[in-house]
């Protein structure tokens, strides 16, 4: 069988959009062993005082014959003790014997509103004549729970009163749990659409700034305390305390989720519970799902009205999606790049932030409402595992690119990719910035995905009071045309300018490393039929250089045909101008 430490952490998990008010749990308490089977020696000591009080002269008395009416009796009050079932409700309240007693002796002038609820309902069960069992519950208005739920307590000690934070944490705790689903209008909603909020009420700010969701709790209990009969009662008054044990601990949380401690027994074991007191009783009990089942006609109507909803959530998606894929118009490449500075490493100071600045070459277009440049949050140094100091940033960045090449240099020319230009920089207490490095990186003419990590180097300057002044006044030798990392611009035409480019005296230092991840995603119909003719292989083809490859493979293939018929020639002329030799015999 199950032990009781298996109780504690046999919990679940479920999840339901219905209310809790149909939710029930059938609860079958049954105790295992009598006074009989497993006697005490306490137990033992104290029959055998009470036997002496009751003697006469030391001599116990004559037990008289039990008639046949008060052997059923007994019987019948021996099964209603050892067996017990319930089926208990969300937050229905379901008294203890203990309760039953001290609610029902009334209410005065300074009772609360709860002591008159409960001494009402007392009242009923009396005119009823009906009697508290073993089993009862703590709903969330009981003080139990209240007291149970307060676990912001600093130390140990049984003696520590809550402070007025943790009441008032715990009162959070406890709100109205609000509704967590948007209403497009008052006659409809779709689930998972309109997930911002634009105009939150003040129960959803309270509700989304606290990482605790509002629940409520519910405690199962069993009171097994010995029950004294009233021949002895009347004799002897022994004072007993309420033998209160948890059954089971149920939380319901406002996203719809519900916990069970322990859960369902499913088939399983039984659970066990001890007494612990003088007669040292064994009980088992059983917890069982006891919610009434949808019949079939109204599971028929759950399902039409959840595919007409799911119906309409598509139909409202597909609105908001189109039908149509997007392509780009012919002779045109979309480019669309989704990227991230992931982070950087073994630089110089702390407190490092990156500039990254887009460079578009010619026949390269982009809408304009894009934002070219950008900068990321200033992060502080890590040591990692292999003692480098590493900064993490995960910054994402998106461009969204157009290439369209005239009609000359489609041909003759291979498309120059933009270039992403990174600039880090440092910014101390004292608001003192220097430049930490430089670095580019062209964006790949391949699709796919690229983690690449870019060498940083920062101009280093011609004396050392440039050093100076960067270590005690900030500031710091910068290059006035970022491009000048790479090729700048008045030099990449070759056409137009016949200079030659020379760094010579150009003094930079080595700095740190930039980690950068980059998605490249191509698109365009030239592609789209390339893929079409060559299906089930990989089209490493790319735009810009089908036009020109093409033309290429045409030179080539007219030039070994060319070729051929040369060769031919060549044999034809050759034995045409050979002479012929008679053979003699």
């Amino acid at each position: 069988m199950s032990s009781i430490i298996d109780n504690d952490v046999n919990s679940a998990v479920y999840h339901s959009n219905d209310p809790l008010n149909n939710f029930k749990i059938r609860v079958k308490l049954e105790r295992l062993t009598s006074n009989a089977l497993l006697p005490s020696l306490q137990r033992l000591k104290i029959e055998e005082d009470l036997t002496r009080l009751l003697s006469k002269d030391g001599q116990p008395k004559e037990k008289p014959k039990s008639s046949k009416i008060e052997v059923a009796q007994a019987l019948e009050e021996t099964k209603r003790s050892d067996y017990e079932e319930v089926l208990v409700g969300w937050q229905q309240k379901m008294f203890s014997r203990f309760e039953f007693d001290t609610y029902g002796k009334g209410v005065g002038p300074e009772s609360t509103a709860l002591e008159q609820k409960y001494y009402d309902d007392i009242q009923k069960m009396k005119a009823n004549r009906k009697q508290p069992g073993r089993i009862f519950t703590y709903i969330e208005s009981d003080p139990y729970c209240f007291a149970k739920d307060l676990d912001y307590f600093m130390t140990d000690s049984p003696n520590e009163e809550p402070s007025q934070l943790a009441l008032g944490v715990n009162n959070v705790r406890k709100r109205r749990a609000v509704q967590p689903r948007f209403k497009l209008s008052d006659e409809e909603y779709l689930p998972k659409t309109n997930l911002i909020n634009r105009k939150p009420t003040p129960d959803d700010l309270r509700t989304n700034h606290y990482a605790a969701l509002p629940h409520q709790t519910m405690y199962i209990m069993a009171d097994l305390s010995d029950i004294i009969d009233n021949a002895t009662a009347q004799l002897v008054v022994v004072p007993q305390l309420p033998n209160e044990h948890v059954l089971c601990i149920v939380r319901s949380y406002s996203n719809g989720t519900i916990v069970l401690a322990p859960d369902f027994n499913n088939g399983k074991m039984a659970y066990i519970v001890e007494t612990g007191n003088t007669n040292n009783e064994v009980y088992h009990y059983y917890l069982e799902h006891g919610s009434i089942q949808i019949n079939i006609d109204d599971l028929i109507k759950e399902r039409k009205l959840f595919h007409e909803v799911c119906l309409r959530q598509q139909t409202h998606l597909a609105q908001m999606v189109g039908h149509e894929f997007d392509t780009p118009p012919p002779a045109v490449l979309k480019l669309n790049v989704f990227g991230e500075i992931v982070s950087g490493k073994n630089f110089e100071y702390d407190n490092i932030y990156v500039y990254y600045y887009l460079d578009l070459p010619d026949y390269w277009y982009a809408e304009p409402s894009m934002i070219f440049s950008g900068y990321t949050h200033t992060a502080s140094t890590t040591k990692s595992s292999k003692n480098d100091d590493v900064v993490y940033y995960s910054h994402p960045f998106e461009f969204e690119l157009w290439y369209k090449p005239s009609a000359v240099s489609a041909d003759h020319e291979l498309p120059r990719m933009p270039k992403i230009y990174f600039q880090v920089a440092s910014q101390d207490v004292w608001n003192r910035h220097r430049v930490e490095g430089y670095t580019y990186i062209d964006i790949p003419s391949l699709p796919g995905f690229y983690n690449e990590e870019l060498s940083c180097w920062r101009p280093r300057g011609d004396s050392i009071f440039n050093e100076l002044r960067r270590f005690y006044i900030g500031g710091s030798n910068e290059l006035e045309d970022i491009s000048y990392v790479s090729i700048p611009k008045q030099f990449e035409s070759e056409k137009n300018n016949n200079t030659p480019l020379s760094r010579f005296g150009f003094r930079t230092v080595s700095t740190g490393l930039l980690n950068i991840r980059l998605n490249v995603v191509f698109q365009s119909q030239s592609l789209a039929m390339e893929h079409t003719k060559r299906v089930g292989a990989r089209s490493a083809n790319r735009y810009g250089f089908d036009a020109f490859m093409s033309n290429i493979n045409a030179a080539i293939d007219a030039f070994q045909q060319a070729k051929k018929r040369a060769l031919e020639v060549r044999e034809s002329t050759l034995q045409l101008l050979t002479p012929k030799t008679n053979t003699y015999e």
